[in-house]
């Protein structure tokens, strides 16, 4: 679990958008429950051996409540893409205006390939933070609460027990948060180094053939490549620890 009060304040001005995708985000939820429930349900008339017709209506409940999952599913994917749009052009804009304030002189010791990185890419990929993560952040602290408040009427130790490892699952991937993170910056470095010299190598394409360096210049760029692979799976392989640990508390939550 990641929050940062930088790009939160980015935020400004959209809040009421991200709640909305929140509370989709929730009902979705909510949905999903009830899912998992009406095909209990079925299952266990299908296992008692009842007829077909009787099992018509929870059949009929379970597509229903699917399609109404779906529906919402996409509702939430189609704010929060607009909502991360309204918040990249705010962004954007502050960046012109801060480059503008620096002035062509501040660029002259800074390489294009890294500016053109973080003003375009870098932007670019903090559609996923503002889109996708931070609602799902906010959905994910409050479904635990939303289990316990359906399943306790219902069987209070169960639902302790679901919320017990819901909120271990959702605070146990913070402890290699330090390491996932380091592990996220050096990949930006290698990717950052790689294209400044990719772009640097475009540029100056024609003085390279002329003095011969075309050859040494391609075997750099490979160098930098695989140290982007190298730090690419290295993140990978931290995502996917957090991924395990996630994975074993639902498993053991459901047990």
């Amino acid at each position: 679990m990641f929050f940062d009060k930088r790009l939160w304040a980015f935020t400004k001005g959209t809040r009421v958008a991200i709640a909305q995708a929140v509370v989709i985000g929730v009902l979705a939820s909510i949905s999903g429950i009830a899912r998992l429930g009406l095909l209990g349900w079925l299952l266990a008339k299908v296992f008692r051996g009842e007829l077909l017709s009787d099992l018509a209506i929870p059949a009929l409940l379970v597509a229903i409540v699917m399609i109404v999952r779906g529906f919402l599913e996409h509702w939430r994917k189609m704010l929060a893409h607009h909502t991360a749009a309204k918040v990249q052009l705010k962004l954007r804009a502050q960046l012109h205006e801060h480059v503008l304030q620096l002035g062509p002189a501040h660029f002259g010791d800074v390489r294009t390939g890294e500016v053109l990185l973080s003003l375009v890419e870098g932007v670019e990929q903090l559609e996923v933070w503002f889109g996708e993560y931070l609602p799902q952040l906010i959905v994910a602290a409050v479904t635990p609460l939303v289990i316990f408040g359906i399943l306790a009427p219902l069987d209070l130790p169960v639902a302790g027990v679901l919320t017990g490892f819901a909120l271990v699952t959702l605070m146990a991937p913070a402890v290699f948060h330090q390491w996932d993170a380091a592990r996220s910056l050096k990949r930006q470095e290698a990717y950052s180094r790689f294209a400044a010299d990719f772009l640097d190598s475009l540029q100056g394409l024609g003085t390279l053939k002329a003095f011969g360096q075309s050859e040494a210049r391609g075997k750099t760029l490979a160098q930098r490549a695989h140290e982007v692979f190298k730090s690419t799976m290295w993140v990978l392989a931290t995502n996917s620890l957090t991924r395990g640990i996630t994975d074993t508390g639902l498993a053991l939550g459901a047990a």
